[in-house]
Parts: structure tokens; sequence; C-alpha cells
């Protein structure tokens, strides 16, 4: 199952590398925030799927692997030497917007981790930390990162870690555990507030999809942004928890299956925007009701797309204002 989640959602994170919010850039709690660790913060222990990384003081030279985690130092107002690379629509210079609105001229090395993790070019950067919260490495890849630097993995299943967990441990790694969970609450007070504001959601169903040459890769309800349209009470339909059975976070589902998967809503990642044209033209799909009555999402651009497929408390007042309008008109 580990090998199997691993090649999916590799697969997804390559079609995929394809805002009045309280976690906005000028909210109190960033400008008093000086990114320092807290007093009495270190050492610390992490718990994660490969055990427990104690990291003895303040990491200054801090390395991201995989999705996202770099929007969590950057949130603790540090800057990593070294993380992810994206492109796409709506990136520019290979950095996330949201992300690069708070480098202030700082550069970090942008690096590719999939398919292989670049071990040389990491040891050539001397970090003190290695956080891999948000990322699908594997038990050996994790023992060379080790002996590297005190590496975090993530908390359980690969490529599974929700934004407020993903949030708290790299606060814990950093030192700044009281100002991740200020984070955490102003965002997760945002999602309270708009499920309250939008009472037509409980209780719905939606599909999360992206497509492949075969059919489409389904997003499942332990997925994270799964579990985050949980907070605003849209579930998942029992077509895909029928085929979402193996445990892990998301299946590939042939074009023989696509007509169990309606719903009331079907959110389709669509970063380049031709994917939903590729789908048209294949009957089942176009005769979905949720389809056929117009009760589809496109998540069309790149910065879109990672913003609502892997968020956290800087890609949230990004795009969710805009994700929730879009929910909101076809629920409605």
């Amino acid at each position: 199952p580990l090998m199997k989640t691993r090649s999916v959602l590799l697969a997804a994170c390559v079609a995929l590398t394809l805002s009045a919010c309280g976690t906005s850039g000028d909210s109190g709690s960033d400008a008093e925030a000086s990114g320092a660790a807290e007093a009495g913060a270190f050492p610390v222990t992490v718990d994660h799927a490969y055990g427990s990384t104690t990291i003895d003081a303040e990491p200054m030279r801090i390395v991201t692997i995989g999705w996202s985690g770099q929007d969590a130092v950057i949130a603790l107002n540090k800057v990593p030497v070294a993380m992810e690379s994206f492109s796409g629509d709506g990136i520019e210079n290979n950095i996330l917007p949201w992300d690069a609105s708070r480098l202030n001229g700082a550069k970090p090395v942008l690096m590719t981790t999939n398919p292989d993790i670049p071990f040389e070019q990491i040891l050539g950067l001397d970090p003190d930390v290695i956080l891999a919260v948000y990322s699908g490495i594997d038990e050996g890849e994790y023992k060379r990162l080790s002996d590297i630097a005190p590496t975090v993995a993530f908390p359980d299943q690969p490529w599974d870690t929700a934004w407020d967990k993903q949030m708290s441990m790299i606060g814990a790694a950093l030192g700044q555990p009281e100002q991740a969970q200020t984070l955490i609450d102003e965002t997760g007070a945002y999602f309270e507030k708009q499920a309250a504001d939008h009472p037509q959601f409980q209780g719905k169903t939606a599909t999360y999809a992206m497509r492949t040459d075969e059919g489409l890769i389904v997003f499942c309800g332990t997925d994270p942004r799964i579990r985050l349209l949980g907070q605003l009470g849209v579930k998942t339909t029992p077509g895909v928890d029928a085929v979402c059975t193996s445990g892990d976070s998301s299946v590939s589902v042939g074009m023989e299956s696509i007509d169990t998967l309606d719903a009331d809503v079907f959110i389709l990642v669509d970063a380049d925007g031709t994917n939903l044209d590729k789908l048209m033209s294949f009957g089942p799909f176009a005769n979905m009701t949720s389809v056929s009555n117009g009760r589809l999402v496109r998540l069309v651009g790149m910065d879109y797309a990672m913003a609502t497929s892997a968020p956290t408390v800087l890609s949230v007042p990004y795009a969710f204002d805009e994700f929730i309008a879009q929910l909101s008109d076809k629920l409605s």
C-alpha cells in the first residue's frame, strides 16, 4: 500500500507541478512574530511515521521536501535554504505566489525531489533540519536524510498530512509551537465562519478528482483536501467511498467506472485548463448529473490548483474565498 500510494500521488504531484482571512500576511500575529524560537522550545522531539526526531537547538538552515512544507516555515517568518520547485500557470520563478510575496528578497535553492531526492545537493547545503512532513519519502530515504541532518517525516501515511498537523509539527521543529497554534486557530476560525455562512454545504457530497490517460485519480476521505471539505460540511459520496477501500489517500479509477462517482458537485483539478474538454468527450463522464447539470468546479491554473490541493495557512487566504464562492455557486 505504501508504494501504491506513493506512485499514485507522485503521478498527481507530477501533474500538479503541475482573500479576506485572518492568516493574511498583515495580520497582527504575523506582524508580531519575529521568527525566533520561543523560550524553552528546545530540545524538542517530534514523532512521525518512522519514529521520532530530536532537535537540540533552533534550526537556522532548513530544507523542506515535498508539498507545502515551505509554507509552514515561511509562515513562521523563516526562509528555507532549499525548498521544492513548482512550475505552471500562475507560478513565476518556480516559487508559489503566496511564498514569493513573503521572501523579502531571500533566494532559497529550488530543488526537485520527485521522483528522486537529490541527496548530494541536500548534503552540500549543510542543513540543520530536513522537513518532509507532507511528502512520500520511504524509510530508506528517511534514513539517508537523517544521516545528513535531523529529519521529520509525515505523521502517518505518505502524502496524507492535514494542513493543521503539518503546521503543528513544523512549528514544534522550529521552536515556535505557540505561534504555529495561533496560525492554526486563525485558519480554523476562517473555516468555521465559512461553514456557518454556507449552511447549504451541510450534507452535500463531492467527488474531487484529476484526469489521467486511463481515467481519474480520485481523492479519498483521508486526503487533506477532502478532510478540509468536511470542515465545510461537504462529504464524499458512496461511490467514492466504495473505491477508496485500500486506506490510500487517492485511488485510480478507470473510465469504465466513472459513472459510479456522481455527486452533488464534481471538483476537477484542471491546472492547465485542458482536462475538462478531454473528459467531456467521454460519454459516461459528460452524462453524470453533476456534470450535465453544470455542478462542476474547475481548479484552473497551477497556482490555484496547488493552493486548493495542498492547503496551508498561507494558501488558504490566497485561494479559498474564490474556491468557496465556486462551491457556493454550484451547491446553492
